[in-house]
This record gives C-alpha cells, structure tokens and sequence, in this order.
C-alpha cells in the first residue's frame, strides 16, 4: 500500500486500507509515495492519493507514473481522498481529475472516499480555497467503509476459500 498525503489524513486512510487487507488475509504495508519505494516483491498494489482542486497531490502522481509498467503488470486498486464539501458527495468520475492516472495503473477499481479539513494545518492557499468555498473544518472518511473495501479487495485477489 504507497499513500501520498499532504496533511496525514490519506496516510491514517492508508493504514484503515492495510488493517482490512490483513483482516482478509493479506500481508500488507503501509509506505509513503515521497520516500519511492518500488512495487516490486508485492503480489498487489493498492494506491491512495489525496486530492487538491481534483488532482492528487505531487508526489504520489510521480510515484504512480515512475513505477507504471510495474503496477500495469499486477492487480492494482486506486483510492482517493478528497471531497469535502459535505454530502452529498459527488460520483468518483466527477470528484478526480485522472489524466492519465488510469492509463499508469490499469487499476481494476478506483475508489473517491470523502476526505477531512485540518484547519490548522493548512497552507495558506488551501485555507483561502476553504473560505472561497466554505467548507470548514470536517472529517467525513468512512473508516469502516474503507476497511470493508480493503476486505473486498483481499477476497478478489486471493481468490475463492476451498472447501
């Protein structure tokens, strides 16, 4: 599991999304798109990304484009954190710009989880951008959803249980 945060809210999702892959049977981690570690030695990918103005941030774009061939090659799924306007929430076609982020990853599901306002820890622009928009301080991600999506994705990569 590569995360890429701005403000620690899409790290603490990430860590939801590797308890439900363990919870279903799943050897996973938890590392930061910044510190580029490769997909290599992993059977699956699951990447997440926060989103700003309806693009992920930075460095988990670069990481995601860096390591394409290598997600391309092994089941991959997609989350991203970003709708804080309140509900309801837009669809996930309407809540992400991808580019080409899609393309990089052949991801089988992309998941859009609404995201959370840390006033205190917002650069100015994004403070400005929240009083344009009046959207205050929130915390709207669905851990328990999360963690049930990471259970569905353990079930789907490790196949049906035996008899």
């Amino acid at each position: 599991m590569v995360v890429g945060s701005r403000h620690g809210g899409t790290r603490e999702m990430g860590e939801w999304v590797v308890d439900g892959l363990r919870q279903g049977g799943i050897d996973a981690d938890l590392r930061d798109a910044e510190d580029s570690p490769g997909p290599e030695g992993y059977d699956i990918a699951v990447v997440g990304g926060a989103v700003y103005a309806a693009r992920w941030v930075e460095n988990v774009r670069e990481w995601t484009r860096t390591h394409s061939d290598a997600l391309r090659a092994m089941p991959c799924w997609i989350f991203s954190s970003g709708p804080v306007t309140g509900p309801p929430f837009p669809a996930d076609e309407e809540s992400v710009q991808f580019g080409r982020l899609l393309e990089w990853t052949d991801a089988r599901e992309h998941r859009c989880f609404p995201g959370r306002i840390d006033s205190p820890n917002l650069r100015p622009r994004e403070k400005a951008m929240c009083l344009t928009l009046r959207v205050a301080e929130c915390d709207y991600r669905p851990k328990d959803e999360i963690v049930d999506w990471a259970r569905a994705i353990a079930r789907e990569a490790t196949g049906p249980t035996p008899p």
